[in-house]
């Protein structure tokens, strides 16, 4: 753990990132928010969330998709309740998705012949019969059976757990108190209403329309379920699917605080056609599609990920086409190797480029034309060089600590000295002269402080 330091210091020293735990809980967004990897539309906004304390908060998220067969229990047809209806989703043997309670879709691969998994974000799997258990590298755990969520175990101990009604998800309770709870029509037993700690959210269902596209003609063949309207406090949110002219499904959301939305996507693919000003195009480039959407004002975006040269590619309206390119495995997998504008004739001018120690930690950066910055394995930066000149400097002791500083631009020099008995004297020079000294104990407590020449 580091040291505490003085005002001085602190403005030097470069803080380490905080390591994560693979829960977000973040609303799950692609590039172009509205529609996902695969061109198909993909909405999502949180409804409400539920605060368990110690600074843990977790997001009460509603997503609709229109490749999305299967039916919510609670909102109806193309729509799911992450929290309520997190689940697995086999694909073969070898390899199941999970939904997880916050909207994200994780993959798990089996290792090797065995009843265990590895998953996204350093989570880890177990299947035991029925059961499917995932464990993040912090500690948190979430228990399947039968695909659908049985409960959520934190780091400290406290558990959520779900209870059903048939095959809805009716509650989510936490030591006997319900965090999350669903109302039903006594008479229909359609959901009704969410209340989500103590917030009561009113919902319907109005009938949709199912349009199928046979021998090449866009038909509607019935009608199902699904969310049209959200009651909150604040005000009413409606959601109307219908069909435009050519029989295409189309989905109109309105509510307050919102911007009016209209997505048209095709019959046959499900994929996005329009979304408000903006109408897409889906090329196919490989085993990925490259993403292209044009607005009324003739703007056009673009962005492609090419996952398997782990090439990402993204143009906005109103700037260069940029390509970043990640390492797809090894140690070094998803680490950024280098970044590059495009200009499209087939010039390629480098951005940025990285290099790294064997260990993974970033050593070198690049920032072209003239930008230099060199790090120590433990992630400090030790030198900043422009146009050949240092600018910025750390020089380290065998230990690894920090025992001098420079930074050029302000004309100021750090040096610390350290003594047998753990603690430390930090000198802070001002264009040369001493500005202050400052003695930290063993305890990282400041003992002492002399002001110098200013």
């Amino acid at each position: 753990m580091r040291r505490a330091v003085g005002a001085w210091l602190a403005l030097f020293l470069v803080s380490l990132p905080v390591l994560g735990c693979g829960l977000d809980w973040t609303l799950p967004l692609a590039h172009f928010q509205g529609v996902e990897e695969h061109g198909f539309v993909s909405y999502w906004e949180k409804i409400g969330e539920i605060d368990l304390g110690d600074m843990v908060v977790l997001p009460v998220n509603i997503g609709f998709d229109s490749h999305r067969e299967s039916s919510s229990p609670v909102l109806g047809k193309g729509w799911i309740v992450a929290l309520l209806e997190s689940h697995v989703e086999p694909i073969d043997e070898n390899a199941m998705h999970v939904v997880m309670p916050d909207g994200w879709t994780f993959l798990f691969l089996r290792n090797a012949n065995t009843e265990t998994w590895r998953g996204n974000a350093g989570w880890m799997g177990e299947t035991n019969d029925a059961l499917f258990t995932i464990s993040a590298p912090c500690g948190w755990k979430i228990t399947f059976d039968r695909g659908k969520i049985q409960e959520i175990d934190d780091d400290k101990g406290g558990a959520l757990t779900f209870s059903y009604n048939g095959g809805m998800p009716v509650e989510i309770d936490r030591d006997g108190a319900v965090l999350l709870k669903v109302e039903q029509d006594p008479t229909s037993g359609t959901a009704n209403a969410l209340v989500i700690a103590g917030r009561r959210i009113e919902l319907s269902l109005a009938q949709r329309p199912r349009v199928i596209n046979l021998l090449g003609k866009n038909l509607i063949n019935g009608f199902d379920p699904s969310l049209a309207s959200l009651q909150q406090a604040d005000g009413k949110e409606t959601f109307a699917f219908e069909t435009d002219k050519a029989l295409n499904p189309t989905l109109a959301i309105n509510g307050p605080g919102l911007l009016p939305r209209l997505f048209v996507w095709d019959a046959a693919t499900r994929q996005i056609k329009s979304d408000g000003p903006w109408t897409y195009s889906l090329q196919p480039k490989g085993d990925h599609l490259r993403v292209v959407r044009t607005s009324t004002q003739n703007q056009i975006e673009s962005y492609e990920d090419d996952e398997t040269t782990g090439m990402t590619s993204e143009k906005n309206a109103d700037g260069a086409e940029i390509a970043t390119y990640r390492f797809v495995s090894g140690p070094l997998e998803g680490s950024v190797r280098k970044i590059e504008q495009l200009d499209g004739a087939g010039k390629r001018t480098p951005l940025y480029s990285a290099s790294y120690y064997p260990s993974g930690e970033l050593m070198r950066e690049i920032f072209y034309p003239d930008t230099v910055k060199t790090y120590a394995e433990n992630r400090y930066l030790i030198k900043e060089a422009v146009a050949g000149q240092v600018i910025y400097e750390q020089d380290l002791d065998s230990q690894g600590r920090v025992v001098r500083i420079i930074d050029a631009t302000r004309a100021i020099e750090v040096k610390t000295h350290f003594d047998a008995d753990g603690g430390q004297i930090s000198e802070v020079f001002q264009q040369g002269k001493l500005s202050y000294a400052e003695k930290i104990d063993r305890n990282n407590k400041l003992t002492a402080i002399t002001e110098g020449d200013r």
